[in-house]
């Protein structure tokens, strides 16, 4: 775990140092866990997840998860806050509490509101003027690029539009962001909030597709001998994820030019639009509560590795606020499609290649607040390894998306969610790295010598169900084994207590 194995977690927070999450030992922490959620109304919002599903999530190794909270919940009338929602959060920011499970709130949206059948928004801030609500295609989110209704909810929302009392959509969300902070302010099993899920730009979007319609025009006329797909084709195409779709985006040359078209569209939107938004919520966030990190997402189409322009938060003296990470989300573009087990390697090392340049820039931890979302899909193990191994070789913290059921234990990507890693090492990690099929893992770290608390390696019994073989160099006092539950626990593995790289070897 990333605090302590041994009893609950300790009072203090949860830090950013440079490119690292940092536990109050001062270690190196690896998030790694699973969404939690629920995006309907008839629920108030809050998941089917109980104690149990708490427990069993300490028992896979998890020691994060991202909550999902829905504006709608928190204020469903402007101004009015519900704090008997809260409770709701409160009881599960509880029962992480007591697992030694961290929790990341996630302020969630999809397609703006449930008004166009997503989340998100309350009635009384979806300002769409009239527009009508279009979608075409098998897939709820092509309606973010169909819908001139969303694109109007976006439009006015990014443009702080007043709502009926007059106060600017912005500035409700900011308050509620604040009530929300305020009331976990001293609250040190909540690591952060996620300010805005998948942010969409709104009309904007019509552009960087003109864009990208032309550049994907030229390159299919380009591979072909036919002159070219007509501009309706390419919409039908790109709205129904059908097969000519799948097959130009399994050529790499012609996904990275459609992926890459347009980026300057959505690049300025980050770097203006929503990096004055993030400011605005993060000051009303600092007003109360100066202990969370704040993670940032990304524009929409950085999901499937359009390059980011978002910007770090500043305070109103230009200063970086401190407590900051980097939080996209990785989805191949057969994602919520029935082509989701033909996951192309190269696409998805493109989108994580494109995360980790810019977490250098922005000199932030990573966080991969979304990826997966293969529910109970045949044929999932494969893309499953091919993120994974993403996420190991860039060392980025992640949250599975989602823990959508009972059942999700029988699913075979499963042993890649419950899967070893480094939740916590005495210094810097250098080197993560799985191997599903031979059950061997390797991991290097160098160790600091003024931190005195062990480094902590998950080993699933999942994975070495018949044993395990360790080699740890150097030895120094060796390792012992801390069991969470039937044979899976923890490699407690001692400080050498000097500046040395530790090299450790788990093989079955």
């Amino acid at each position: 775990m990333p605090l302590s194995i041994e009893s609950n977690m300790k009072s203090q927070f949860v830090t950013v140092k440079g490119s690292k999450f940092i536990d109050s030992e001062g270690r190196q922490i690896i998030l790694h866990g699973v969404n939690i959620i629920d995006k309907s109304r008839e629920h108030n919002y809050l998941s089917w997840h109980g104690s149990e599903e708490f427990a069993k999530m300490r028992e896979w190794g998890f020691n994060c998860i991202r909550l999902g909270i829905i504006w709608d919940g928190v204020e469903p009338e402007p101004g009015c806050y519900d704090d008997e929602y809260l409770t709701g959060v409160d009881i599960r920011i509880q029962w992480a509490k007591e697992n030694n499970i961290h929790v990341i709130l996630d302020m969630h949206q999809d397609l703006f509101s449930a008004k166009f059948g997503g989340d998100g928004a309350p009635d009384w801030a979806v300002l769409d003027e009239g527009k009508p609500h279009i979608h075409t295609g098998p897939i709820w989110s092509s309606a973010y690029f169909t819908s001139p209704a969303v694109h109007t909810a976006f439009d006015n929302f990014w443009a702080n539009k007043p709502a009926r009392d007059g106060i600017g959509l912005q500035d409700h969300f900011a308050r509620a962001w604040q009530h929300v902070a305020k009331r976990y302010a001293d609250e040190p099993a909540v690591i952060g909030f996620d300010i805005f899920n998948e942010p969409f730009p709104g009309s904007s979007i019509l552009k960087t597709m003109e864009l990208k319609m032309k550049v994907l025009l030229d390159a299919i006329a380009s591979k072909q001998d036919r002159e070219s797909f007509s501009r309706a084709e390419i919409m039908r195409m790109l709205s129904r994820y059908d097969d000519d779709l799948i097959r130009y985006a399994d050529d790499f040359e012609i996904y990275k030019t459609f992926v890459d078209a347009g980026a300057s569209v959505s690049k300025e939107f980050e770097s203006t639009v929503l990096s004055s938004f993030y400011t605005r919520v993060a000051e009303a966030i600092r007003q109360v509560d100066r202990n969370h990190i704040l993670f940032l997402g990304t524009h929409i189409l950085c999901n499937v590795g359009t390059p980011s322009g978002i910007m770090p938060i500043l305070d109103p003296q230009g200063n970086r606020d401190p407590l900051q990470a980097f939080a996209p989300h990785g989805y191949d573009i057969v994602t919520d499609t029935t082509q989701i087990a033909n996951a192309n390697a190269e696409r998805v090392k493109l989108i994580f290649e494109r995360h980790a340049e810019t977490a250098r820039r922005l000199a932030m931890p990573v966080f991969i607040g979304e990826w997966g979302a293969f529910g109970d899909y045949p044929n999932t193990l494969n893309p499953a390894k091919i993120v994974v191994e993403q996420i190991e070789k860039h060392l980025f913290s992640d949250a599975y998306w989602n823990y959508w059921g009972r059942r999700i234990e029988e699913t075979p990507y499963f042993p890649v969610i419950v899967r070893p890693y480094p939740a916590a090492v005495a210094g810097e990690l250098i080197l993560c790295k799985s191997d599903f099929d031979s059950r061997r893992i390797s991991y290097i770290w160098r160790e600091n010598p003024a931190i005195t608390a062990p480094s902590l390696i998950y080993l699933p019994s999942q994975w070495f169900s018949k044993g395990y073989e360790v080699k740890l160099d150097p030895l120094g006092e060796g390792w012992s084994f801390k069991e969470v539950r039937e044979s899976s626990g923890y490699l407690v593995i001692p400080p050498v207590g000097k500046s040395v790289d530790r090299r450790l070897e788990v093989s079955s």
